[in-house]
């Protein structure tokens, strides 16, 4: 059989499998796996983007979907998961689920869905798990994920841990003294070490800054089986969250009151680690978006982020 030949039947069978795969995507509810009324996340435009990605040529930006520490709060009497990543309402979905699972007990031990309530309650009352099936698992009608801006992300983080945190403890943040680009520089070199596979412990830093497309055991596959709720940085953003966040608990059958009282909850207050409007905040976004390096490790960092999620980057190819 000559070469041109075996060439031809490898051709025809890629075709093929393309086909199927494009056939079996079409036969899927697109409901399942999209926030309300937001396209960019629908299972077509992921599906777009994450080819696009794994097309290109190696590159120096950190690549997306690499196995890293995930985390995920379940509900089972009302079929709901939700993978928790740092910095996107971490906090609120472990007391949200834990209010759903038990809430006369998290009401005896928490005052607000928004305050961390760390060690008042078990992890198995709460339904929290690192378990690395939940994204496949079919028990859950619904996989939630709640996504942000990854640059308007890391400059939560860095506000939250480099600044407010650094105060009281020296070594927070590598020691870089509030300087950004100190630490960018370390996570850019820490991230290329966990793609490598020669650093396999994280960090406290690494958890918080790490590209969302490496958590809730996201991979080409598993990233299609999520519905996404986008975190924006305006109030009006984040009151539009909320209100999608309800309309999912109410298609799973949560109680009227349940919903009223958690929306009452979310409208009304904040987490303790939350940035968004502080004058720091502003002040550190402008100084970084003034600083070429940092922007420059910006991208390098998580402009594969701003390409999976199919949001859009603020980098003009850097």
């Amino acid at each position: 059989m000559t070469t041109q030949l075996i060439n031809t039947f490898l051709l025809l069978a890629i075709l093929l499998v393309i086909s199927l795969n494009l056939s079996y995507f079409c036969t899927k509810e697109n409901n399942h796996y999209s926030v309300i009324g937001d396209a960019r996340f629908s299972i077509a435009n992921i599906t777009r983007r994450i080819s696009s990605i794994t097309q290109t040529t190696p590159s120096p930006l950190i690549p997306p979907f690499i196995p890293f520490r995930s985390t995920f709060v379940t509900s089972p009497k009302y079929s709901l998961a939700a993978c928790r990543i740092q910095k996107n309402l971490s906090t609120i979905l472990l007391n949200l689920f834990c209010y759903l699972n038990t809430p006369r007990k998290f009401s005896k031990k928490a005052s607000s869905l928004t305050i961390e309530f760390k060690n008042h309650l078990s992890t198995q009352t709460c339904n929290t798990t690192h378990a690395t099936h939940i994204a496949t698992n079919t028990t859950f009608a619904t996989k939630l994920a709640i996504i942000r801006d990854p640059v308007e992300r890391f400059l939560s983080g860095f506000v939250d841990k480099c600044i407010h945190e650094a105060r009281n403890k020296d070594e927070r943040c590598y020691g870089c003294d509030r300087d950004m680009v100190c630490v960018l520089q370390e996570q850019y070199k820490r991230f290329q070490l966990i793609v490598d596979a020669k650093l396999t412990s994280f960090s406290y830093e690494d958890r918080h800054f790490a590209p969302m497309s490496w958590f809730c055991d996201f991979d080409t596959e598993t990233i299609k089986n999520y519905r996404f709720l986008y975190f924006g940085e305006t109030e009006q953003q984040q009151g539009q969250t909320i209100n999608e966040l309800m309309d999912v608990l109410n298609q799973h059958g949560v109680e009227n009151q349940t919903i009223t009282h958690i929306f009452d909850e979310l409208s009304a207050n904040r987490t303790k680690h939350s940035t968004s409007g502080s004058a720091i905040r502003k002040k550190v976004g402008e100084e970084m978006r003034r600083n070429k390096v940092a922007m420059r490790l910006l991208y390098l960092l998580y402009e594969n982020d701003y390409r999976v999620f199919n949001l859009k980057s603020p980098f003009a190819h850097s």
